[in-house]
């Protein structure tokens, strides 16, 4: 694991005890230019669990890699929710 994957890594589970997440780390916009896209909305980002490590990302790029890894939540309720 590279070390800038091994500090996300870290980073996300410090937002699974709370921590406010810096950013998206597949696309790489931070929480601040995530929340300027829809004015007066909240972001919501995800801890997902890619490539061995948790990684924080946005919607969009949580949705693109859940429909790439449709295999991992086939069967799931969370692939029957999203149709995977």
């Amino acid at each position: 694991m590279c070390l800038r994957c091994h500090e996300w890594h870290g980073h996300a589970l410090a937002v699974l005890a709370g921590a406010v997440p810096r950013g998206c780390q597949e696309c790489g916009l931070s929480l601040e230019a995530l929340n300027a896209i829809t004015p007066g909305a909240t972001t919501r980002m995800y801890v997902v669990p890619k490539d061995g490590v948790y990684q924080v990302l946005c919607a969009t790029c949580k949705d693109a890699y859940c429909a790439k890894r449709a295999d991992l939540y086939r069967g799931t309720p969370f692939g029957s929710e999203r149709k995977l």
